[in-house]
């Protein structure tokens, strides 16, 4: 017997590791459903399509459909939205990730989702965006402008029908590993 097994159970294995990351991923069901719908619609479109100005029409559809089954099938595999640790937040704006610490945060705001197709969102405030946004390629800083005009943020990821948040409480997990050095609050 070794001294480190002559020790009660509980003293050998960390109870408490820290905690845990927090992720908002898209939702696998809500996307693999809608990829699955909209290429059987296509194919139904396209097989009853014709040369005829009706038939027309339907390969119109059927190619609608289809862009639509791709842009679904894109998000099944664009994986977590945002990562928060330890260290600080991560979210992915279009193919960018955008990284800060903790300490760089003015604050971060969570508006809670009120019902079942209502949208929630996690607003990430900077106390200086202008070297984070400056070094994003244009096309991601465009997607960045959007965000600010809708949100009040640059920063800022939905969660919701479409892609679910890690945990069910959103604010107390954000709170958790903030851990005093930004004030994480709930947006009424």
């Amino acid at each position: 017997m070794t001294a480190a097994n002559a020790l009660p159970r509980e003293d050998r294995y960390d109870l408490d590791p820290g905690p845990v990351p927090f992720t908002v991923r898209a939702s696998q069901k809500v996307h693999g459903g809608l990829v699955l719908g909209a290429a059987l619609l296509a194919v139904g479109f396209a097989t009853s399509a014709s040369t005829s100005p009706t038939g027309v029409l339907r390969w119109i559809a059927a190619a609608g459909f289809a862009v639509l089954a791709l842009f679904c099938a894109r998000a099944l595999t664009v994986g977590e939205m945002l990562v928060a640790d330890e260290v600080g937040i991560r979210l992915r704006i279009r193919n960018e990730w955008i990284g800060t610490r903790w300490e760089d945060i003015e604050e971060v705001t969570v508006l809670k989702r009120r019902h079942l197709l209502d949208d929630g969102r996690i607003a990430v405030h900077l106390l200086d965006p202008g070297p984070i946004l400056g070094a994003m390629p244009s096309a991601t800083r465009k997607t960045t402008d959007a965000n600010r005009r809708l949100t009040g943020s640059s920063l800022a990821i939905p969660f919701g029908l479409t892609a679910r948040p890690s945990s069910g409480e959103v604010v107390q997990a954000l709170h958790m590993l903030a851990d005093a050095r930004c004030p994480v609050r709930e947006q009424l």
